[in-house]
């Protein structure tokens, strides 16, 4: 089979052979991977109806490094609604190479908690990514909002977010993340995490006071480093077949 052979469309993503590949070998995940599990979860947990956004990796990407294009990332942020959501979830990736968009050496999870105000950074090699995230943090932060108000798109319905209580500014912290035993799974600990949080805001997202954190402690370690790979190659094949 054609390494470019289309082996799966789902959604607005296209999963070639040499990307359903990576997932069969001690690989680094790109970016159409992470892409297609986050479309699914999106899908799977109703994101857009449970006020929750995965951002497409080559949409965080392209936010990170138009930091200082504010007027641009206001355009592209507009549409993402982001001040509708109550979580925000991004990647970030260390590649510095804007001609090679799908080059860099690790991944790792920006989340933004509307109830918390704040930007949280789950790194599974812990200091690894720092710098990176607070770049893409630098870039997105005036665009959250605290508090907002938005309008189903037939405008019939028009639903208050809950107000952090401050027009602050949200603020970065380092989230507790478990570390990666090896120098090629962060991908696979970026939608793990992903997926423990989309999980828990479906079940909880009419609490208040819920801690999301502490789902994502208990669900999320390093036994994903024998399992996951086969199980998203699983979901693959599943999907082929509908």
């Amino acid at each position: 089979m054609d390494d470019k052979e289309i082996a799966l469309s789902y959604k607005d993503v296209v999963l070639r052979v040499s990307d359903v590949n990576i997932l069969k070998g001690s690989c680094y995940l790109n970016d159409q991977i992470i892409d297609f599990y986050f479309a699914y979860l999106s899908s799977c947990y109703n994101a857009d109806a449970n006020d929750i956004l995965l951002v497409p990796p080559s949409t965080s990407y392209w936010f990170a490094n138009c930091q200082d294009r504010q007027s641009l990332v206001k355009d592209f942020v507009k549409p993402l609604k982001f001040s509708s959501k109550k979580l925000i979830l991004f990647t970030v990736n260390d590649n510095e190479d804007l001609s090679a968009a799908e080059s860099g050496t690790h991944w790792s999870l920006l989340v933004y908690d509307r109830n918390q105000n704040c930007f949280l950074h789950f790194d599974s090699l812990r200091g690894m990514h720092r710098y990176h995230a607070l770049r893409l943090y630098k870039a997105v932060k005036g665009f959250v909002g605290t508090a907002s108000e938005s309008s189903s798109e037939d405008g019939a319905e028009t639903m208050k977010m809950k107000a952090v209580g401050s027009a602050a500014a949200p603020f970065f912290k380092e989230g507790k993340t478990p570390q990666q035993t090896n120098g090629f799974d962060c991908g696979l600990y970026v939608i793990a995490l992903a997926e423990a949080i989309c999980r828990w805001h479906s079940c909880e997202r009419d609490r208040d006071d819920g801690d999301w954190l502490s789902d994502v402690e208990r669900e999320v370690n390093a036994s994903l480093e024998t399992t996951m790979r086969s199980e998203v190659l699983k979901l693959i094949e599943d999907l082929r077949k509908q």
